[in-house]
């Protein structure tokens, strides 16, 4: 009987820029990215990268050196990523929507010795490194191919993500680990004649190198989206129409209202291929692409961060009609399931139990080592990820994941430990201690195919009535916005089990009576507010405490403001603009809003 599962490892010679190279070589004048109307081709892509490089050479970069890459969606991340590479160094990402203070945090530990940042965005003027402007080069010396090429096992960028101490960790991970995962698309997953590779991702994320890479080094376009585009789900159907896109990226969230759009859309466009990760894949969203993209392949992908993104596949092709959860499939990239109990032993197939990675897909380890002993060494001297996830392995290798052993939840694709958001509240103004938990999502009410997002709520206690709004302005200073409580409450103290650790299931009913208190003090003016009202509480999870409450104050975020003005048209008429949401972000100001579309509409 099988204990583990295990995928064939890539054994492909060519290096990433050897990659490059080749295509630079071959076809100089094709198209290599397409952005707002511009395009790249692959020779001035590569002259580009090539003057960028020869001006962090000059500052030092060669292997060894970390370089800080502040950079926003768009070409230049492109550009950016190819230059560091012929270098042989390594970077790290940085989002501009991550909060500056955040930002600086990981700078701070990670000590890169020189910043290549787009203009206005380098945000550390404490850190004593050489500076290179991350703007498009007329001319200027190429860059020389260093002396030696970087090891396999040598750093290829630093992602960083939550952590339990109550600040974010970051992960080292090689170019092994990029390498393999490219190289199994690649393989398992080739491009067609026509294929157009969509690039949406954040160059901070652990998944961005298949984006920025995995079409640039096969020949195939990249069309980089823009941060409107991926944010509003009907800009977006039409930019994966219009650009006649066919390989796409998506969490499920993303996957959801592209979905839906996609369906309005006339004109009979489908993406060839969709791979979804980062978090759970409900069963209703695989039904509905089924009915919209019938003849598109969907895989469901399984990693972390500290798997270096994708471990895992499954194709959903595969899905029985009365399945209840869509499995993460088999290992890819080399890597290798095994299920384990507390005490690291193996369990048969079918018993649920902690799941184990190894591999080379596995990142070299934390920046200041390994506070949760995560990476750990078995008997047998093999290396493991111990994930967290609670899962079990199927007869025919593949995985299942059922949940976690600990805290950690999923928002929007990205990875957050409620004991870091607890750990920044009780270092704000005034707070004596905080308690958080999470609800929604797929399996609680309100899932399905569109899906009620997980919310997190946040319980303090304080010796004074605190400010909520200025405690709201302190965690947006601090975390990034998927991070932030939907909704806090001060209560009197905070409810402890038997063993003296936050009882999170009393917490839950605590908050609940909170909400209900502050549910009966809200009136509607008219029919109209009323509305508005019902969809706030719908997408929030609660109803607004005033006619006056900011939405955003509430929990509210860009994603959901997208979300609330689709939904919006049967009370105005029409679409309501996001601008108009951002503009007058309470329920009075929406309402009044809907108001002046219907007699503008009328007229």
């Amino acid at each position: 009987m099988s204990t583990s599962s295990t995928s064939p490892t890539p054994t492909a010679p060519a290096t990433l820029l050897h990659r490059f190279a080749g295509q630079v070589a071959d076809r100089p004048d094709a198209v290599a990215l397409r952005h707002a109307g511009t395009t790249l081709t692959y020779a001035e892509l590569d002259a580009w990268s090539g003057r960028l490089a020869a001006r962090l050479a000059a500052r030092g970069a060669r292997p060894g050196t970390l370089v800080a890459l502040a950079a926003d969606r768009g070409p230049a991340a492109v550009a950016g990523v190819l230059a560091v590479m012929k270098t042989g160094a390594a970077y790290l990402g940085l989002d501009p929507a991550i909060p500056v203070r955040r930002q600086r945090r990981m700078v701070e530990e990670a000590g890169p010795g020189i910043v290549l940042a787009e203009p206005g965005l380098d945000q550390f003027p404490t850190l004593d490194a050489p500076r290179v402007a991350l703007a498009p080069l007329a001319d200027g010396p190429l860059h020389q191919a260093p002396e030696s090429e970087p090891d396999e096992d040598d750093l290829f960028h630093i992602v960083y993500t939550s952590g339990t101490t109550g600040n974010p960790k970051g992960v080292r991970i090689s170019r092994r680990s990029v390498r393999g995962r490219l190289e199994w698309m690649w393989r398992d997953h080739p491009f067609g004649p026509d294929a157009v590779l969509a690039v949406q991702k954040s160059v901070a994320l652990v998944a961005s190198p298949w984006e920025l890479l995995g079409g640039l080094l096969a020949g195939i376009p990249s069309v980089v989206l823009s941060g409107d585009e991926v944010l509003d789900p009907a800009l977006f159907a039409a930019a994966v129409a219009r650009e006649r896109i066919t390989h796409l990226f998506l969490t499920p969230q993303l996957l959801t209202g592209l979905l839906e759009e996609s369906a309005a859309l006339s004109g009979g466009h489908r993406p060839v291929l969709v791979t979804s990760g980062a978090d759970a894949l409900p069963v209703a969203l695989v039904r509905r692409f089924r009915e919209v993209w019938p003849t598109t392949t969907l895989l469901n992908l399984y990693g972390t961060t500290e798997t270096a993104s994708n471990i895992g596949a499954y194709d959903t092709a595969a899905l029985p009609e009365d399945a209840d959860r869509v499995p993460v499939g088999h290992p890819v990239a080399g890597a290798a399931f095994s299920v384990r109990d507390r005490h690291g032993r193996r369990l048969p197939e079918g018993v649920l139990g902690e799941v184990w990675v190894s591999g080379p897909p596995l990142a070299l380890g934390y920046l200041g080592g390994d506070p949760g002993e995560r990476f750990t060494t078995d008997a047998d001297g093999v290396r493991h990820y111990r994930t967290g996830d609670r899962g079990r392995l199927h007869p025919d290798g593949g995985l299942e994941v059922t949940g976690r052993t600990d805290n950690q939840i999923k928002i929007r694709g990205y990875r957050v430990e409620l004991e870091e958001i607890e750990s920044t509240l009780r270092k704000a103004p005034d707070v004596t201690d905080a308690g958080t938990f999470a609800e929604g999502g797929p399996g609680e009410e309100g899932g399905g195919a569109r899906g009620a997002e997980i919310r997190i709520t946040a319980c303090v206690t304080a010796a004074e009535e605190l400010d909520t709004a200025a405690l709201r302005a302190y965690l947006r200073d601090r975390l990034p916005d998927y991070m932030l409580p939907a909704r806090i409450h001060q209560v009197p103290l905070l409810p402890l089990g038997t063993n003296g650790k936050l009882d999170r299931r009393a917490l839950r009913a605590l908050a609940q009576t909170a909400t209900s208190r502050a549910a009966s003090s809200f009136t509607p003016a008219d029919d109209t507010e009323a509305a508005v009202a019902a969809l706030w509480a719908e997408l929030l999870g609660a109803p607004p405490a005033t006619a006056d409450e900011n939405l955003f104050d509430a929990g509210g975020h860009s994603l959901l403001a997208v979300r609330l003005a689709g939904r919006l048209e049967p009370v105005a008429g029409r679409r309501v603009p996001l601008r108009g949401i951002l503009a007058a972000p309470t329920v009075r100001g929406i309402a009044a809003l809907c108001r002046r579309m219907r007699q503008e509409g009328q007229a």
